[in-house]
């Protein structure tokens, strides 16, 4: 089976555990917005790329009635979504890949991802696809995994996981999420406590964001996470200076890159030439 294929099944496969009568106040979105200083979702009409469960469609979409979001996703998870979003008129879902928009140029007023260009086998044609589609001078606004190539302790972690996960991806889908469910309160033992801890006292803060798994909320949370990072059969890590050439090389200029607080990876926007 191609690493394409075994990706979407991957995540088809988590996204159909999500409990359609739960809808969190808060998720992947709000934490991006709390770093961007300008509003994510602008316009009349917007693309959500990977948009997993439903999640973010349902906050994004159900918070501007007047903006109209187009959300796709390549795995099953899109009918997870079309159950979430029933209710809203100015959602309309498309099941495609990120690296071929079944879409004609320039359409969206702003283009808004959450952690899908690194599972792709190209991300760079998924950000040419994303500059193809937006209108001129409109924004993409992306969260991507970081190479951590700053940090030893998470880039030895990142190495270590990268060989695990050769064999870790093999295991069959409910097996592995069997699997993270039960190493989840381990992991957050070891690893989430501490970095609780540590960021109760100044001269542990650091230590505390260094620490891998720093974000649990409870000893079972973990458990999607570990799946994702375990599972994937694709995953690829950016450095600072490779996100921004990502964005000059499909045409976005006035690159902006931070961090989300506590978490790995790259909050980043642009704004289409």
């Amino acid at each position: 089976m191609d690493k394409t294929k075994k990706t979407k099944e991957l995540y088809g496969f988590l996204w159909q555990k999500a409990d359609k009568n739960f809808i969190p106040e808060k998720w992947h979105f709000d934490a991006m917005q709390s770093v961007i200083d300008e509003p994510i979702v602008r316009g009349s009409i917007g693309l959500e790329i990977g948009c997993g469960c439903g999640y973010d469609s349902y906050i994004m979409a159900k918070r501007n009635p007047s903006v109209e979001l187009v959300s796709l996703d390549a795995s099953e998870g899109i009918y997870k979504t079309k159950e979430l979003v029933s209710g809203l008129k100015n959602v309309k879902l498309m099941q495609c890949s990120a690296l071929a928009l079944a879409i004609k140029d320039r359409q969206f007023d702003f283009a808004y991802s959450f952690g899908v260009l690194h599972h792709t086998i190209d991300p760079l044609k998924g950000f040419l696809e994303m500059a193809r589609v937006l209108k001129t001078g409109s924004p993409a606004f992306l969260y991507l995994y970081e190479d951590h190539s700053d940090n030893l302790f998470k880039y030895i972690a990142i190495k270590l996981t990268s060989l695990i996960r050769l064999l870790s991806s093999r295991i069959p889908h409910k097996l592995l999420f069997m699997l993270s469910f039960l190493a989840s309160p381990v992991v957050y033992l070891f690893f989430t406590v501490p970095a609780n801890i540590f960021r109760k006292f100044k001269y542990t803060e650091n230590l505390a964001r260094s620490m891998p798994f720093n974000f649990g909320q409870g000893p079972f949370s973990l458990q999607g996470d570990l799946y994702d990072r375990f599972g994937s059969s694709i995953e690829h890590r950016f450095s600072r200076r490779q996100l921004s050439q990502m964005f000059k090389d499909s045409g976005f200029s006035d690159i902006h890159i931070t961090r989300l607080k506590d978490t790995a990876g790259w909050v980043s926007w642009a704004y289409r030439l």
